[in-house]
């Protein structure tokens, strides 16, 4: 099922889902959606707001709970783990802020972060600080691009489809990047 199929069939419920889990796609085109009168921007910047926030809480407790067990039970994500926890400990709030805009990652870094030793209240608040700011950009980037592509290309009604499209690249790029530097990490340690 598409992002607009969701969106058409299920508006804020969709936001809320898609923010919880990971959330670029549904909310950039829940923003196309408020640009072209469909939904608002305000609510669905709320919606992703508590969609990121319940998530990240929920796999922050996921870790806290159960993660040397996940460890012990997946030995080859030990050292990988190790190394985040580490980095989570050693940066703390700016690591914390900065896990939001790493696509792909989020839910990973969550469940890092309830692993490490970082407070639970240092991470409540600075999680919420840095999920507001990403519903808010992101959702009003959606919002603005897709009402500046429809100035430049007129009224198409399948404007979603280009934003999409885009959104594939982009996250493709991105993932593509990220195993180029995975690579790279394991020649210089093997």
């Amino acid at each position: 099922m598409s992002p607009e199929s969701l969106l058409a069939d299920f508006g804020y419920l969709a936001v809320f889902v898609g923010t919880f889990l990971e959330g670029e796609a549904i909310l950039i085109t829940a923003g196309f959606f408020a640009a072209r009168g469909h939904l608002s921007l305000s609510i669905v910047a709320l919606v992703a707001f508590a969609g990121a926030y319940a998530g990240h809480v929920f796999w922050f407790w996921l870790g806290r709970a159960h993660g040397v067990r996940l460890l012990d039970r997946f030995p080859k994500m030990k050292k990988h783990f190790g190394k985040g926890i580490r980095m989570f400990e050693r940066y703390g709030a700016g690591a914390i802020i900065i896990t939001q805009w790493l696509y792909g990652l989020r839910i990973t870094c969550a469940v890092i972060i309830g692993m490490s030793r970082i407070s639970v209240l240092k991470f409540l608040a600075y999680e919420a600080a840095s999920c507001a700011a990403w519903a808010i950009v992101i959702s009003a980037g959606g919002y603005y691009f897709g009402r500046a592509i429809e100035t430049l290309l007129g009224r198409v009604e399948n404007i979603e489809k280009y934003g999409l499209a885009a959104i594939a690249i982009f996250a493709i790029a991105m993932w593509a990047w990220h195993r180029r530097k995975e690579k790279r990490e394991e020649e210089t340690a093997g």
